[in-house]
């Protein structure tokens, strides 16, 4: 692989502002993975702690989930619209088996914002009284023009003016904002168990079963966003479970076929199902969302085989602790750089600072051959740098990670604040600034 070339390609064709940041960093490029093992295409090895911001939730390339795809795409990989399959109808009976209540009826999906729009519609039209919804603030439920009405990360939704009239924010972990909120009249709460992204915050045990309690009071419908939770993430199979909370829907993604497919599923409760089927009478079109295909639901089924047999819930707990504890005593010793180290189960990371301190401990960590999940987000004031390993890693590359990220923080300790302040306000501008002012001062020859 010709890296340049490649770089030359993705700045023409696709993604000028990503060409721009290889070259900033002089980052390789990823070629091939397995487990929790990323090599680039020179050959050198890193030590995937970033997963795609948690995708990569068995490892990469696991033979037995390769294998479960490889024999489905031998039959069929993806049918008809409207035509059901035998391994879509196995993963949705599975599903049902693992979540509480009666949550059982899944809706599949091709992306986590899908699965958000296609809730919100679900919401809305069975609570006629009120379009209200309510959401955390930096929260994250996707991008697309539908899901961004519901998108707790302002930033993001600036460009594109206004787009819903009733849409509440509140702070995450704030029962008495969220009470309020509801009590007005809400449709539905939009909620991750614990807030992900750049923004990651674990809230106090009690606070997901008061927002239920809350919405089973003044009829509220409970939309928890399991997407970066899910599956053992967070030391359990879903965040939920901390609080035994029974949600109206349960939205997942990400993790659900461990990177091996794209897939999404809004699995609603029987009692809402119901709602909408009966007493509204909506037809079968508003459900349709062209999602569920025996290949992508055959790489699903086999990832929850993998996390069971492998008991990589109860893993990422043990493991997860260790990191924590960890990660807090390295970091105690620099509160100038960290001021918080957030985290449960292998959902950890580092709350910086400045964007500057998120990008420098990034870069270095990247030459103790450790990737970690930068928040890509120059306008956060104190980003979260995450920590986010595949479920399967082991006591030993933690010990690795953390011994390098002692030697990191030690060295950046030492640097003079000017430096940092400089490089925060290079950061902020980095999207903005002409890329040729941008290559000079980083020392890249012109492309």
């Amino acid at each position: 692989m010709d890296l340049q070339q490649t770089v030359e390609t993705l700045d023409q064709h696709w993604n000028p502002t990503a060409a721009s940041l290889y070259r900033v960093s002089r980052r390789t490029m990823e070629q091939t993975a397995h487990n929790t093992v990323i090599r680039d295409h020179l050959g050198n090895e890193f030590l995937d702690f970033a997963c795609s911001y948690g995708v990569f939730i068995v490892g990469h390339t696991q033979p037995e989930i390769q294998a479960a795809v490889t024999a489905q795409l031998e039959q069929v990989s993806i049918g008809a619209v409207g035509v059901e399959d035998q391994q879509t109808q196995r993963l949705s009976q599975r599903l049902a088996e693992m979540l509480p209540g009666d949550l059982n009826r899944s809706y599949y999906c091709n992306s986590g914002a899908e699965a958000s729009e296609l809730s919100m519609r679900a919401v809305i039209t069975a609570h006629p009284s009120s379009d209200r919804i309510v959401v955390a603030r930096n929260s994250y439920h996707g991008k697309t023009l539908g899901a961004l009405n519901i998108l707790g990360q302002r930033g993001h939704r600036l460009p594109f003016g206004k787009l819903a009239d009733n849409v509440v924010y509140v702070d995450f972990g704030d029962i008495a904002q969220m009470r309020e909120a509801i009590a007005g009249g809400a449709a539905a709460v939009f909620i991750e168990p614990i807030l992900g992204g750049p923004y990651l915050q674990v809230p106090q045990l009690g606070y997901l079963k008061q927002v239920e309690s809350l919405c089973r009071e003044y009829g509220t419908y409970l939309v928890a966003d399991e997407i970066q939770t899910a599956f053992g993430r967070c030391g359990k199979m879903f965040g939920i479970d901390y609080d035994q909370v029974e949600p109206d829907i349960v939205i997942l993604s990400k993790g659900l076929t461990g990177g091996h497919a794209a897939i999404a599923v809004a699995v609603f409760s029987e009692r809402l199902d119901r709602r909408l089927r009966n007493d509204i009478q909506v037809d079968e079109a508003f459900f349709a969302t062209a999602g569920g295909h025996p290949y992508s639901s055959s790489a699903a089924l086999a990832a929850l085989d993998f996390i069971e047999q492998k008991q990589l819930v109860s893993r990422a707990q043990k493991q997860g602790e260790y990191l924590l504890s960890e990660m807090r005593r390295v970091a105690a010793k620099y509160p100038d750089l960290v001021l918080d180290v957030p985290g449960v189960g292998l959902m950890t990371g580092l709350k910086c600072a400045s964007p500057a301190v998120e990008t420098a401990i990034t870069m270095m960590m990247g030459r103790h051959n450790i990737h970690l999940g930068h928040s890509m987000n120059e306008k956060a004031t104190h980003p979260v740098l995450r920590f986010y390993p595949p479920l399967t890693v082991s006591h030993d590359e933690v010990t690795r990670c953390i011994t390098a990220l002692e030697g990191v923080l030690a060295t950046l300790g030492k640097r003079p604040k000017l430096f940092l302040k400089l490089m925060n306000a290079l950061i902020k501008r980095q999207f903005t600034m002409p890329r040729k002012w941008l290559y000079k001062i980083t020392g890249v020859k012109a492309a």
